[in-house]
This record gives structure tokens, C-alpha cells and sequence, in this order.
């Protein structure tokens, strides 16, 4: 029941992400997403997912603090690409516990770079990623959510970029 509440509220914030202008509101609704997803996923004992939310809480830390001079560093985006790929060495259950990791590399390279459009862009392999793992460990309301997530970017894409591209 408790994941449940939590896979329902996860939804809810990852589909204000991709409806976001800026790229510090952007990240800002990632951070909250991914503590939300935190929860549900560890609450499944689904731990590949769990340990890649807490990566994405600490680098969505730095990312939306990206103007000041210490998270600007370079070494962040490696640091954190180490840590994804890295997850799935202490996470490992088969060859789907991949899947987060690659979708977290994915992600930190869109964050990194801070382009709203470019982060809608990536949003539908990040969520091949995801939506194969959710099919694979059970995770319902993770399915539902990337099914979510890529209708949030198409209609951000048509909202929000379409619109610059007029202009």
C-alpha cells in the first residue's frame, strides 16, 4: 500500500518536470521526483532503481547549483557517470539492473548540459531504459509513470519548444 502512495505521488512529480522553463525549475522538480521515486522503488526492494534516485538526489544538488564556481567542475559529470555505471556493480541482479545505470548516464548528461529541450529530447531513452526495468521487476506504477513521462515531454515539446521555434 505504502508504495503504492508513493508510486502515485512519483507520477504526479515527474510529470511537472518536462512542463518546466528553466533549467533550475527543471532540475528542481527532478530532485523532487527522485526522492519520491526513492521511496517506491526501495519500497519494492527494487534496489537498481533505489540506488540510482539517490544518485539523481545528489547530483540534481549540484546541477541547480551549476552557476556557482565549485559545481561547475567537469569532474561532477564524470564523478557522476562513475557512480551510475557503478551502481550496477552493488546492485547487481541480472542483466536488467543495467537499465537504471544507462538511464542515469543518460540523465546526468542531460542536466549536465541544462537545456530544457535537450532534456525532453532524452526523456524517451531514459524511459526505454526505465520502462524495462519497471516491466521487469513488478514496479506497476513505475510503467505507468513512464508512460507519463513521455507524453509530459511530447506535450512540453509542443508547449514549450514549438513555441521558440515560431518565434
Amino acid at each position: 500500500m505504502l508504495s503504492n502512495i508513493f508510486g502515485i505521488l512519483g507520477i504526479g512529480s515527474t510529470v511537472l518536470i518536462y512542463q518546466q522553463k528553466t533549467r533550475k525549475c527543471l532540475v528542481l522538480s527532478k530532485l523532487l521526483s527522485d526522492v519520491i521515486w526513492f521511496l517506491y522503488y526501495f519500497s519494492l526492494s527494487a534496489y537498481s532503481g533505489a540506488a540510482i534516485a539517490v544518485i539523481g538526489m545528489i547530483r540534481e544538488i549540484v546541477f541547480v547549483n551549476k552557476e556557482k564556481k565549485w559545481a561547475k567542475h567537469p569532474l561532477w559529470l564524470v564523478l557522476f557517470l562513475v557512480l551510475s555505471f557503478g551502481c550496477a556493480v552493488f546492485t547487481w541482479k541480472n542483466a536488467f539492473s543495467l537499465l537504471p545505470c544507462v538511464a542515469s548516464a543518460v540523465s546526468v548528461i542531460s542536466f549536465w548540459i541544462g537545456n530544457p529541450r535537450l532534456s525532453r529530447i532524452l526523456s524517451y531513452p531514459i524511459s526505454a531504459c526505465m520502462l524495462t526495468y519497471d516491466i521487469t521487476c513488478g514496479a506497476v506504477l513505475g510503467i505507468v509513470n513512464e508512460l507519463f513521462t513521455v507524453i509530459s515531454s511530447i506535450i512540453g515539446a509542443i508547449r514549450l519548444d514549438r513555441k521558440k521555434e515560431s518565434k
